[in-house]
């Protein structure tokens, strides 16, 4: 995993190449870390769906192309479904939040593991424990690995086979043609990163390296003359075709369709051919990116600056280069894409821990390192001001209009007195020790004091916030009361699609347009759970034939679900319109 270099070799005070025992250790306290909040409930439909595919797969057999209740196949290359659909089968062959999640929480696990390995070995030892740290202490990453998503699979997959190709991306041809397996690795392993997520991963494995050596001031044209490039793109492609060929073969037109609109169409913008869904402005994936990465982006304009005035040392410059080459490859490819998701941004995570390690370790002590020393300072005593500030002057604290998504977090803040004072015990230590380091100028210290607290916080929302959130938000509590009193009956739902409802009734409900929601099934009853919102899209001689069986307690920006029996026309029982005369 060491880049190495004839010209350069690698200065053995900075170079470490860690023991299997230690890796295995690391291993276990990042899957730890990792592994809380693995069991909250689903939310939303982007992670129940993906639960339904790989309930496809477990129940049906839909290996090559499986479906959601609904009938909607699965948009993605499968490899994440496959891989989690084997660890359900081999679990009991149930499909719970735990096994759809269990994929993403391995794949974190073993990412932080290799920024750890690759960083030591390229750029120093302190470097590669501490951006293993500060990966741990981002809440965009950690939150990231308990999703029964794609993402985090594709983020592993994609650093290793960028690593594996990082020799041959800075070497010449001769050297690169001794190594004639290195192609091959990394062929397999961004083949699986196709499989994962689709030809992205090939896209954004050349952009960064093109992107690597216009840093470097070489010619990334220069690679197409080499042999090397070509094999791991046709490797990759070949792998790549396992799944795609079969697919398209099976699936006809509508899988064409799925994957042109997955591909091109995600990327291009509406007018052009593009699907024209999740558009935002081209600033969202920098916005994003600053946010999910913090706290570690409290430190990426020292590491810019240290750059600049060389307080980096020349042989840790090229390595940090590399990774960080991989994060701008994501800035650019979906600042410009015309879809712009929060999860995009994954893989552009190792970098930045990566280029945030290297501002402790600086040559000499200037600018960069006093602006570094101040901005931990403020990070840590920022909380501890404001608090104080708050008790002593809380006729001053201004009274905010939170959205529904920040009331539901601070309700569930105000639960957390228990976790509160923990993070609270932790932070005045982590106080101590930074106040301590920089007084002493231990910058190591000072580093491992920071993302020690970031874990702390990052800890305190995964952990804690995360799942109560998602308790009382998820209809996870709310269908066994459904289910008692639907029982055989028909469930439906007043409009669109719901994954998550339809995940936890084990079944697609349908919406009021479909037949059996109109009509009723041979004079059985026909139930309705809708929100408060949903309900005042309804007219009132609607709601007038709705009588209430159950009402939940979940919050959300439409209200409480609510479940209702649907009276057929004159059969309510005198129930009042909305004008107070009996219907």
């Amino acid at each position: 995993m060491t880049i190495e270099r004839p010209d350069t070799p690698v200065h053995p005070s900075r170079a470490a190449v860690l023991q299997p025992t230690t890796l295995a250790i690391a291993s276990l306290f990042a899957f730890i870390v990792l592994v809380q909040g693995i069991s909250a409930p689903f939310q939303k439909d982007a992670e129940p769906q993906s639960a339904q595919w790989i309930q496809s797969i477990v129940r049906d057999g839909h290996w090559l192309i499986p479906s959601d209740a609904y009938g909607y196949t699965d948009r993605k290359p499968p490899l994440f479904y496959w891989l989690s659909a084997l660890v359900a089968d081999a679990t009991g062959a149930t499909v719970d939040e735990v096994r759809a999640r269990a994929v993403s929480v391995v794949a974190g696990t073993a990412l932080a593991t290799a920024v750890l390995a690759w960083t030591a070995a390229n750029v120093g030892a302190s470097e590669g424990w501490l951006a293993f740290l500060f990966m741990l202490g981002t809440y965009g990453f950690a939150s990231r690995s308990t999703e029964a998503l794609t993402d985090m699979l594709l983020t592993f997959l994609l650093f290793t086979a960028y690593c594996t190709i990082a020799t041959l991306v800075d070497n010449s041809e001769p050297q690169a043609r001794a190594a004639p397996r290195r192609p091959m690795q990394a062929g397999v392993i961004l083949g699986l990163a196709v499989l994962a997520k689709g030809p992205i991963a090939i896209v954004l494995c050349a952009l960064a390296a093109s992107i690597y050596l216009l840093i470097e001031r070489r010619n990334p044209l220069a690679l197409l003359r080499q042999r090397w490039p070509w094999q791991v793109v046709a490797i990759a492609v070949a792998v790549g075709a396992v799944w795609y060929v079969p697919a398209a073969i099976a699936g006809g037109n509508k899988i064409l369709r799925i994957v042109f609109a997955e591909n091109f169409g995600h990327f291009m913008p509406a007018k052009l051919g593009g699907t024209g869904e999740s558009y935002r402005p081209f600033y969202f994936i920098a916005a994003r990116l600053l946010g999910g990465a913090f706290p570690m982006t409290l430190l990426i304009v020292p590491a810019a600056l240290a750059f600049y005035t060389g307080e980096i040392s020349a042989g840790k410059r090229r390595a940090v280069i590399y990774q960080i080459s991989i994060s701008l490859a994501v800035l650019l490819f979906f600042s410009i894409a015309s879809v712009k998701r929060d999860d995009y941004i994954l893989p552009a995570l190792p970098g930045i821990a990566i280029l945030c390690a290297s501002v402790f370790t600086l040559d000499v002590r200037g600018a960069v390192a006093k602006l570094r020393d101040v901005l931990v300072a403020a990070f840590v005593l920022g909380p501890i001001l404001v608090s104080v500030f708050l008790i002593l002057f809380p006729g001053l604290v201004p009274h905010f209009n939170l959205q529904s998504s920040d009331a539901a977090y601070y309700s569930v803040f105000q639960t957390m007195g228990k976790f509160l004072f923990e993070l609270g015990i932790a932070w005045l230590i982590g106080v101590g020790v930074v106040i301590f380091a920089i007084t002493r100028r231990r910058a190591i210290v000072v580093g491992v004091a920071f993302g020690f607290l970031a874990l702390c916080l990052s800890l305190f929302w995964t952990a804690g916030l995360r799942p109560g959130l998602a308790a009382i938000r998820s209809v996870k509590s709310f269908i066994p009361i459904v289910a008692d009193h639907v029982r055989g009956d028909q469930l439906c739902i007043p409009g669109g699609i719901n994954y998550e409802l339809s995940y936890y009734y084990g079944a697609a409900v349908p919406d009021l347009s479909h037949p059996q929601c109109a009509n009723g099934a041979a004079g059985k009853p026909v139930y309705l759970i809708a929100t408060p919102r949903e309900m005042d899209a309804m007219t009132p001689e609607y709601r007038t034939r709705l009588k209430l069986i159950a009402k939940s307690n979940l919050i959300g920006g439409g209200g409480p679900p609510t479940l209702y029996e649907i009276l057929t026309s004159g059969a309510n029982g005198g129930l009042k319109g909305a004008d107070g005369a009996t219907k």
